[in-house]
């Protein structure tokens, strides 16, 4: 377990799942942090929730749960897009688990990645799309990527103005850390958005 002081300024708030009491000011709080063993980000160690089959440290899951009501506020295609591919992203991130559903989510959301990225789909017609894609029994994806350059911490820590355009490079760089997987992913992909006769 690492050890870190963190220093906040009245700027930027902490996220409510490390804050204490009164966040606002210059204050410094000790906390300490934990390899979360999905994404392999530095994350809070806490006790708390966690998903039921996402393998995520509680303190992981708590920083993701932080952006939901600024995700719920995102409007227009644009906003939509950000939303999908930020939920795309932590589920591709935390594909640990060889648990059924949890194979499901990594594939199902490693295509909407692709999707979006490669085929410019927004995510008001993912979200409908996905639906389909799901309840299919989808092989683990191993291996998996050793580390990602992009995790939900930097998106919890970026300002909310600038926080779309680090969900983009968390869809960019989580897409591109599959590399291995792309031919598979495409060729599902494909094979699932296909015209029927």
């Amino acid at each position: 377990m690492v050890v870190k002081p963190y220093w906040y300024s009245g700027s930027r708030s902490l996220p409510a799942c490390v804050a204490g009491s009164g966040g606002e000011g210059r204050y410094r709080y000790l906390v300490s942090e934990i390899r979360c063993p999905g994404c392999g980000a530095l994350v809070p160690g806490q006790a708390g929730p966690v998903h039921a089959y996402m393998l995520a440290a509680p303190g992981c899951w708590a920083l993701y749960g932080s952006l939901q009501q600024w995700k719920g506020a995102l409007t227009g295609d644009d906003g939509l897009t950000t939303a999908q591919r930020a939920v795309d992203c932590y589920a591709a991130q935390h594909a640990t688990n060889p648990d059924r559903r949890n194979r499901q989510s990594v594939a199902v959301h490693l295509m909407s990645l692709c999707a979006s990225i490669e085929h410019g789909i927004s995510g008001a017609q993912l979200r409908t799309r996905i639906g389909d894609w799901t309840h299919r029994d989808y092989p683990l994806l191993v291996p998996r990527p050793a580390a990602y350059p992009v995790t939900v911490r930097d998106v919890t820590e970026a300002d909310e103005r600038s926080r779309a355009a680090v969900i983009d490079d968390w869809a960019v760089s989580t897409w591109a850390a599959w590399s291995l997987h792309h031919g598979m992913l495409r060729d599902w992909l494909a094979a699932l958005t296909k015209p029927t006769a």
